[in-house]
């Protein structure tokens, strides 16, 4: 039987619904103005990249029928042959739809129109650039292209990586496509589950400026590759691709087969990867192995009178992987993602329905006892630690757009509802002895209880060209989020690591549970083309967010969340729902010979959710830092600033100059807080004790005001890249350098440490042998000088025990298309 919120949801999604469907056909008579008489609609006249009209009710690529997308900007028809090294300016424009191959050949290219305002309100990144720079996961792509600007990445293993939109934490952030959620926030991420080279493109949207992804304060929309058509009739391809990454001992296959006709497609790939342990720029070897294999299958067909139906299959495998710097690794995972889409155009009163459901789901186990991780955390053998946890995670849910107007008409309007459930289960199981009177415990659970949180909610968006120079758009949803417990009561009368078991209420300082959030976000955009080149910007935009079931309920589990290692965690049931206002101004410059923009933001956090030092433990033999405790709270007032450009000069002749930058500066205005919040214990529980600074209990002094934890320091890519100049483009040479600031602006009541600034240098290459279409050969160096250095997120602790990320790497790799 359905736990009782989630009944008490569902009835309120059904309503919510049905008034959405209310409004919909309040709509049908305005509506029916603008759309075309069912069987008299005229084709669409769609620029391509060269200028001119082409055809597109079903417009051909190469053979391949592309879908025409809407948001008012052209869509590149006829894809020229363009460098598989991208371009290191934002693509600024949708992609085309499903490509008949995923040949690593393809690439992006830029259209030809230059009023376009997506650089002010989002990144843009190709599956394309996955290939010649060999990366691994999607979050790995995003921390290799230099079209995500705002995304800042955390590398926990070179297969797993975490992004970080202008510095948030996992909860602001909406990864969508469906809808994903970490399973488990210091091991899993949002990202590590697609492998970079089935990607079609990915959208970073860095602010509150989008309603249909659900509520958040940034977005990743993933859109993978869908099924294929084929113009002239039947047809099936293939491809094998391979690369080798010598540190590590890191190698990668993979096997994709298409096949379709005019109305119907199939897609099946299958990857596989292993690696062993890096060493990093000193010859320190850092234990780091993996093994993962993944499958995705996609099928397509359509049907007359404007059905279409995408089916999507994700299954992914990984076992044996090594987390350098965290005290689990991870056994095994699986995880299985299925989605389905059905798109209606040309009906009675909307021009274009789209529904897509989904269901994801991820289930691990890991342990603590890996012997060649435990000298980075002395305090387990002090205490004999012995730990395993399992973890269980399930996002379901569904969205359901109807659309008005598009690229003829010169606006889009689309109504829309949704409903997100989320449902987590952590298992922390611990055993050792606890340090001064040598006390055993045995088998105790620091879990994140099975819980839930389901979101049902109704969304708007509106986009118009007008005065021929302007265009705005805007949107907003209204959200309710309930969130509960459902596990066993009688699992959480002993949790803890303390001398004796503690109850979750003593944990956590209440028994009320459940939490109740009406949330809502509206954003407005406005762009002015000043002249042929120059567009400039202005976006407001304000959000609310749930807090995740992590941030409420988490107990205790030994969660690396910070840099300095051992944490364990502690959520709050109590906290309030987060707030955000946000300012961006955006310019943007597109001639022949430069490409350039530049964008600022400013944004405001209400009730912004960081953490407070509960207590320090200091371990023997020289009193250093062994564990710091940590929970999750609620400041009044915290900020965030910064900006992004980029540069490029000649793009299109034989050597192109490039750079951007991205910095951002977090501040938590309000530190000290109204209370300091004691650690839960038995008989003991948690307490908020009214005018107390925060943090008072672990004995570490803050300031009033300080920087918010885990902000990035300014970072600076600049490259050269050279190409082949016959048309063909057989080769291409690019040498770039990262130039990473210092990071002196840190949480010192978080026990955060300073990293010093370092740079490295990449060199890559593809090649084309025989000026062949079907075959791509790709090779490199990274970070060839060789250099010893830590990103600013990596796990080091104050007496300079820490990672360090990979030494030189060599890779090479090659892919054949059939």
């Amino acid at each position: 039987m359905l736990p009782i919120r989630l009944r008490k949801v569902c009835v309120a999604s059904i309503a919510l619904m049905a008034g959405g469907l209310l409004v919909l056909l309040a709509t049908q008579s305005i509506a029916q103005e603008h759309s075309p008489v069912v069987g008299e609609a005229e084709p669409i006249e769609l620029p391509n990249s060269s200028g001119e009209g082409v055809e597109s009710d079903r417009a051909k690529q190469d053979g391949t029928l592309v879908q025409p997308v809407s948001l008012l900007q052209p869509t590149p028809i006829v894809l020229p042959r363009a460098s598989a090294m991208p371009s290191a300016a934002p693509t600024p424009s949708p992609q085309p739809a499903p490509a008949a191959a995923s040949s690593p050949s393809a690439s992006p290219v830029l259209p030809s129109n230059l009023f376009s305002s997506s650089f002010a309100t989002q990144d843009k990144v190709s599956g394309a650039e996955a290939f010649p720079k060999a990366t691994t996961d999607l979050g790995d792509l995003l921390r290799e292209s230099s079209s995500a600007l705002s995304a800042d990445v955390q590398s926990r293993t070179p297969i797993v990586h975490d992004p970080r939109i202008r510095s948030s934490r996992v909860g602001a952030l909406a990864a969508s496509g469906s809808h994903w959620v970490p399973a488990r926030a210091d091991l899993d991420t949002v990202l590590s589950k697609f492998d970079s080279r089935q990607i079609q493109s990915t959208t970073i949207i860095p602010g509150p400026f989008a309603a249909r992804y659900g509520p958040g304060f940034q977005f990743v929309d993933v859109e993978l590759l869908n099924s294929p058509r084929f113009a002239d009739g039947y047809q099936w391809n293939g491809s094998s691709d391979f690369d080798f990454s010598a540190n590590g001992n890191q190698w990668f296959g993979q096997q994709s087969l298409w096949t379709g006709a005019e109305n119907w497609g199939a897609r099946v790939n299958y990857g596989h990867r292993t690696g062993d342990d890096y060493r990093s720029g000193n010859g320190q070897k850092i234990p780091s192995g993996y093994e993962s294999r993944e499958t995705t299958l996609a099928l397509g067909r359509d049907w007359e009178g404007g059905h279409s139906l995408e089916l999507s299959l994700l299954r992914l495998d990984q076992t044996d992987v090594v987390f350098p710097g965290y005290v689990f690794d991870i056994d095994y995972l699986v995880t299985d993602g299925y989605e389905a889409t059905h798109t209606k155009t040309d009906g009675s009163w909307f021009d274009t329905v789209t529904t897509n459901t989904w269901y994801n789901n991820t289930r691990f186990a890991g342990d603590a006892q890996n012997p060649a991780k435990r000298q980075y955390f002395p305090f387990l053998d002090d205490i004999n630690y012995r730990g395993f946890t399992d973890v269980n995670s399930m996002s379901t849910g569904y969205r359901q757009m109807f659309e008005w107007g598009g690229l003829r008409d010169g606006y889009q309007f689309t109504l829309g509802h949704d409903t997100r459930v989320v449902r987590q289960e952590l298992n922390e199981i611990s055993s050792g002895t606890s340090l001064g009177l040598p006390i055993p415990f045995n088998d105790r659970n620091s879990p994140i209880p099975d819980s839930m949180i389901v979101n049902p909610g109704l969304f708007f968006e509106y986009e118009e060209a007008f005065l021929d120079n302007y265009r705005f758009s805007a949107g907003g949803r209204l959200d309710y989020a309930g969130a509960e417990i459902v596990d066993d009561a009688a699992k959480l009368e002993e949790v803890g690591l303390g001398t004796f078991p503690a109850t979750y209420a003593e944990i956590m300082g209440t028994d009320q549970y459940d939490q109740d959030f009406a949330l809502y976000s509206l954003y407005a955009s406005l762009s002015r083309q000043m002249n042929e080149n120059l567009t400039s910007t202005i976006s407001v935009g304000y959000a609310e967010r749930a807090p995740t079931l992590t941030e409420l309920y988490a107990a205790q589990p030994f969660m690396l969340v910070l840099q300095n290692g051992l944490n364990n965690v502690t959520g709050d049931p109590l906290l309030k729902k987060e707030k955000m206002l946000q300012m961006d101004l955006a310019l943007n410059y597109r001639s022949e010979r430069v490409r350039t923009g530049i964008r600022g933001f400013y944004a405001w956090g209400f009730d912004y959710i960081t953490f407070e030092n509960t207590s320090v433990t200091y371990v023997p033999p020289a009193g250093e830092v062994g564990q710091v405790s940590l929970r999750y709270v609620n400041t009044d007032l915290a900020t965030l600033s910064g900006f992004e450009t980029y540069f490029e000069a000649n793009p299109e002749s034989v050597l192109t100059p490039f750079a951007n930058m991205r910095y951002v500066a977090g501040r938590d205005r309000t530190r000290n807080g109204n209370f300091a919040t004691s650690n839960g214990s038995f008989g003991n529980p948690s307490q908020q004790v009214d005018g107390a600074p925060r943090g008072a209990f672990s004995g570490i002094s803050g300031s009033d005001a300080e920087p918010l934890p885990s902000i990035s320091p300014l970072e600076t890519r600049l490259g050269l890249r050279l190409r082949d100049p016959s048309r063909d483009e057989c080769w291409t040479l690019e040498l770039s350098t990262r130039v990473v600031d210092n990071q002196d602006r840190i949480a010192t009541s978080l026990l955060e440490t300073a990293t010093p600034g370092f740079t490295t240098w990449d060199i890559r290459s593809t090649f084309r042998p025989f000026d062949s279409d079907y075959l791509t050969v790709v090779m490199g160096m990274e970070n060839f000088t060789n250099k010893q250095y830590r990103e600013h997120l990596d796990f080091r602790t104050q007496s300079g025990i820490g990672i360090s990320q990979p030494g030189a790497n060599f890779y090479v790799g090659a892919g054949l298309t059939y």
